[in-house]
């Protein structure tokens, strides 16, 4: 019995290792597949950079000599930013990229930016984020000067020319890859440049480019993207949370086996023995009386000699 309890428990854990496995081989898969569908998708939209998304813009308005058209010069715009690219924020649908201005926190920062279309009900916002590309990460930043409205928004972008606002970056702010948004909203929809820096600070230098995966260092620690984990975002929080999955339920049903096998080991033990004496019994008493009415019978002498074949001396 204690064999077939081990085999049976040798089995559930093969198809437990096996099904874990093949979940493992999907997922990664999944993933692949994801990441070269977002492949494609990023060529084709640098492809289409310099276009006009005229889908999100009414029949009536599709002349593209009269869509706003801007350019951001200072901070030094994240390259690949298309200046007539309509409603993909939060960066005019260009990922990330390596920070190329530093400056440090608190610091009066001045930016520029170019109106060659302008638009007559245009407003603007500027924006920090610690560097995590997601909408509810950007903190407003109001100009130092001129009048606010009370979004935060200021009138910009109804002259064709040259413009430009200071604003103060927050003094608790430090990081390799923070991120400025500019946002031009027009008639149109809204237009995205975003600008990726770096704000000096003591906090800074104990993970300074150090950030693994695509995460920023920010206030001294490591703020990681979706899917990762850890004090560099070393780790990929859907595989490691997954086998960790399997590995517990693993340890519960080696738990469980062994309490039902230490429960019941009398029972378990006394039904192998009387298996073990049953069989033991029917090998010895294959045929039970036959060699005691053989030895019992009575040999007749006159039968005997009729049935011999024997010849007669």
């Amino acid at each position: 019995m204690s064999t077939k309890l081990l085999l049976l428990f040798l089995y559930s854990f093969l198809i437990l290792s096996v099904f874990s496995t093949r979940i493992l081989k999907e997922e990664n898969n999944e993933e692949e597949n994801q990441e070269n569908n977002e492949l494609e998708e990023e060529t084709e939209q640098n492809e289409k950079q310099e276009e006009t998304d005229f889908s999100k813009i009414s029949s009536s308005k599709i002349r593209k000599e009269n869509l706003p058209h801007s350019q951001v010069l200072l901070p030094i715009r994240r390259m690949g930013t298309s200046n007539m690219q309509i409603g993909d924020g939060p960066c005019g649908g260009i990922d990330k990229k390596a920070s190329n201005t530093l400056t440090t926190k608190g610091a009066t920062i001045n930016f520029i930016w170019e109106i060659m279309v302008p638009e007559n009900s245009g407003n603007c916002t500027v924006k920090i984020s610690n560097g995590l590309q997601n909408e509810e990460n950007f903190k407003l930043l109001k100009p130092v000067e001129g009048e606010v409205n009370e979004d935060g928004s200021f009138i910009c972008g109804r002259e064709k020319g040259f413009e430009n606002k200071d604003f103060i970056l927050p003094d608790d702010y430090e990081c390799d890859g923070c991120t400025l948004q500019w946002k031009w909203s027009t008639s149109y929809g809204e237009i995205y440049s975003c600008s990726d820096i770096i704000i000096n600070g003591g906090k800074l230098n104990k993970c300074m480019g150090k950030c693994l995966n695509g995460g920023t260092c920010f206030n001294g620690e490591c703020l990681c993207v979706n899917g990762f984990s850890g004090e560099f975002c070393e780790n990929e929080k859907d595989k490691s949370s997954l086998t960790w999955l399997w590995i517990l339920l693993g340890l519960i049903f080696l738990g469980i086996v062994g309490y039902l096998i230490y429960k019941y080991w009398d029972k378990i033990k006394s039904l192998c023995k009387r298996t073990q004496t049953w069989i033991t019994t029917n090998k010895n008493d294959v045929n039970p009386g036959f060699d005691e009415k053989k030895e019992k019978q009575p040999i007749d002498s006159k039968n005997f000699e009729e049935n011999s074949n024997f010849p007669n001396i």
